[in-house]
């Protein structure tokens, strides 16, 4: 591992940390504003109570599949719990969680923009999402730097600097960084991400 990959390395790994913090917390203040248990929220999210004792107080990661069918439970859609910038121009992005282990996001499309959301991914050797999931968007993901496996309905798709692809969020899809080094990539979501859980059809 290089010296920039270990600085990268380290900052996904503080980053995820704050973030899981800070997301936990968020999921325990809606929970309790719908005046729902830890037990009911935890049974229909098919987890443990004390996983999600452990995750609302940051001591813990969670899987983007776990973590979307907690905010399915909790009626709100996974962009309510990002921090939205409000900076025009931006250095780094606003640090955000989308669930995964060994995963730092960066949010860098500010609160005003519509019609589509960026984000930065930082993934640690071994790192991704946990298993596989679906959004209500469209997805185009290009390759920063190492190396990242994605997988799209079953389709493994590998992602280097310059690398570029596109798919249906609605497609079950995960990712993951398989090498030894720190992998990078840049998410544009169209639209974005729901703040607001979608009702039944």
């Amino acid at each position: 591992m290089s010296i920039d990959d270990s600085r990268r390395a380290d900052g996904a790994a503080k980053g995820s940390a704050a973030s899981e913090a800070s997301t936990g917390a968020q999921l325990r203040k809606i929970r309790l504003s719908r005046g729902l248990s830890l037990t009911e929220v935890a049974h229909q999210a098919e987890v443990t109570k004390g996983f999600l004792s452990q995750l609302e107080r940051g001591l813990t990661s969670v899987s983007v599949p776990t973590l979307l069918r907690v905010c399915d439970v909790l009626q709100i859609g996974v962009g309510e719990l990002f921090a939205y910038p409000h900076e025009q121009v931006m250095e780094g992005g606003s640090l955000i969680d989308m669930g995964g282990e060994g995963v730092a996001e960066y949010l860098l499309t500010p609160a005003d923009t519509t019609a589509f959301q960026v984000f930065r991914s930082v993934i640690e050797p071994g790192g991704g999402t946990g298993g596989s999931y679906r959004l209500d968007t469209t997805i185009f993901a290009m390759g920063l730097s190492g190396s990242t496996r994605l997988i799209v309905g079953g389709e493994t798709r590998m992602l280097s600097a310059g690398v570029s692809t596109s798919f249906s969020g609605q497609t079950l899809h995960q990712f993951d960084n398989p090498g030894t080094s720190v992998s990078e990539v840049l998410w544009v979501l169209s639209p974005p991400l729901l703040r607001v859980a979608r009702g039944p059809a």
